[in-house]
């Protein structure tokens, strides 16, 4: 076997391992919140969310820095976005996943960048007109990879709008 076969082998099998890792979590803020976890994707459900209409005006920022980034977080169409996300690498709007506990509604949701080999996975709650949570953006090259965790946080500036009569 070649050497760079070996190596592409040994990648695939930490590739699930970590998978694996991240399933046997289980349920809660972090990575194992996922879609396994009862989470029903906005877009199974005819292409919108119970978060659909929301609009939060807020910040996102390294967890060490005290420099905030001014973001908006957008849920729309079942799908949600970050606007400086997408100004800054063109991160489109994907499909959500949401879930109650108890008084509050976790969404996740992950978005890979247009331009680069790059993703960003959102795991975040929204209560009482509050949305928080966490990003992990990855930057993978051929020989070298950038994880950083970001926090974010913002209110409620648009509420979801009333829900049209089918009458």
């Amino acid at each position: 076997m070649t050497r760079h076969l070996k190596l592409l082998l040994g990648c695939g099998l930490v590739a699930l391992a970590l998978a694996a890792a991240w399933v046997a979590l289980g349920p809660g803020m972090g990575p194992g919140t996922s879609p396994a976890d009862g989470a029903v994707a906005a877009s199974e459900v005819g292409g919108s969310g119970m978060l659909d209409g929301m609009t939060f005006t807020g910040t996102m920022r390294l967890p060490s820095d005290t420099d905030d980034v001014e973001d908006t977080f957008v849920f729309a169409n079942g799908t949600f976005f970050s606007t400086e996300c997408d100004r800054r690498c063109g991160y489109p709007a994907r499909p959500y996943y949401v879930r109650h506990v108890g008084e509050k509604i976790e969404f996740f949701s992950e978005s890979r960048c247009l331009h680069k080999d790059a993703k960003i996975v959102w795991h975040g709650t929204v209560e009482n007109g509050t949305i928080r949570g966490v990003s992990d953006w990855t930057l993978r090259r051929w020989y070298w990879t950038i994880e950083k965790r970001f926090v974010f946080e913002g209110t409620l500036t648009k509420p979801a709008g009333p829900v049209a009569s089918t009458q």
